[in-house]
């Protein structure tokens, strides 16, 4: 299981928010069998297009007027993730 970091910026205020997956681990996202691209959509649940993506050194991409990318991508056991469930953090 990973959990995932994501960094949102609108305008000047920025912030990160999570997501998890069940089915991956970081070496699988390490290896590129789910990508930075693949997370966002889901994430904000559209598809992001090569129009979105705008900076290759972090890879970021155009959400309307927000910038989206992956912070950061950890590897969690199955207790804390229903731990984090549990105190509503996912």
């Amino acid at each position: 299981m990973i959990l995932v970091n994501v960094g949102i910026q609108d305008g000047e205020r920025e912030y990160s928010d999570w997501t998890y997956y069940e089915n991956f681990n970081q070496t699988d996202y390490l290896e590129g069998e789910i990508t930075d691209r693949e997370i966002l959509s889901e994430f904000l649940g559209l598809s992001l297009t090569d129009d979105d993506y705008f900076d290759k050194d972090e890879e970021k991409y155009w959400n309307d007027t927000s910038a989206v990318w992956v912070n950061n991508v950890l590897n969690i056991s199955e207790q804390d993730l229903k731990t984090l469930k549990q105190y509503g953090i996912l």
